[in-house]
């Protein structure tokens, strides 16, 4: 068997180098973040997810989680001159696993300058300057890891969802969870994408944001050719929870079933963000 050595990964405070984006916390570009970050308030992402938690945004936490992304989510905006970065996270202790249990780390590094090309490609060069958005990249699923960082929020299709802004923060892993991550098993007509005008998201997908989760004996509709997403009810009709294959496509050709596909499980990360939906993490989370 491998040996796993842990690895700590500390981010200096880069004044000037970035800034939570859309979040309903303080700008963090301020002379608070001239002097060292105080002492972390040690939690769980249980406890931060509880409707009893009183910690507020912009505190300093310390929690644990296992990695569930199957790699790190890269995205870019120009206009606004930010690329942003994240990484799920979900508590598996004490078992059995619960909706409270996945929390985001997300990370938004400005980026002055930008060159023709591919956004992406230029973010994940930015990346390369930025010790936490390097330790990001080395985290592999299944990786125990103590993470601080500030509790944030943040404001989405009228709702606000909950994560770790890592802005000055640590990574620090522990090597492969001792106990990984279980799924959830749900009613995917619970976790339809937000709906309406404007569009509002469904409080389980708020409840239940970062949350592993699976849903047995669906059956596929609303396939997209274009981006190969799909739905998934009992019926194979609305309402159902909507399959975003983001990480399948990221990860090399996919192309979705037709509809009425039937599944004897589909599994992912509840999302929020985006106004919502389901993020399958490899091949294996779609089971016929």
């Amino acid at each position: 068997m491998k040996k796993t050595v842990s690895v700590l990964f500390v981010a200096p405070l880069l004044v000037g180098a970035c800034r939570p984006a859309d979040t309903s916390s303080q700008d963090m570009m301020d002379a608070a973040d001239l002097a060292m970050p105080p002492a972390a308030m040690a939690t769980t992402i249980r406890d931060l997810n509880s409707a009893q938690n009183t910690i507020k945004p912009g505190t300093r936490v310390k929690v644990t989680g296992v990695v569930t992304s199957p790699m790190r989510w890269v995205t870019g905006d120009d206009m606004a001159g930010f690329c942003y970065y994240r990484v799920h996270v979900v508590q598996t202790e004490p078992a059995p696993a619960t909706l409270g249990d996945g929390m985001v780390l997300t990370l938004s590094l400005r980026t002055t300058t930008w060159a023709d090309g591919s956004t992406l490609s230029q973010c994940k060069d930015r990346a390369k300057n930025d010790t936490v958005a390097m330790a990001m990249d080395s985290l592999a699923p299944g990786q125990l890891v103590e993470v601080e960082g500030s509790y944030d929020t943040r404001v989405n299709c009228g709702a606000t969802t909950r994560q770790l802004n890592m802005f000055g923060g640590k990574i620090v892993s522990q090597g492969m969870a001792p106990t990984q991550p279980t799924p959830v098993d749900v009613d995917a007509t619970m976790y339809p994408v937000a709906t309406g005008s404007p569009r509002v998201l469904p409080k389980t997908l708020v409840d239940g944001h970062a949350a592993l989760v699976r849903f047995t004996n669906v059956k596929s509709y609303g396939r997209s050719t274009m981006y190969q997403d799909f739905s998934v009810s009992p019926a194979g009709s609305a309402p159902g929870a909507f399959i975003s294959t983001s990480y399948l496509r990221a990860q090399g050709t996919f192309t979705s079933l037709p509809d009425g596909t039937v599944y004897k499980s589909v599994t992912g990360i509840v999302l929020g963000d985006f106004c919502g939906g389901i993020w399958p993490r490899n091949m294996a989370d779609l089971a016929q």
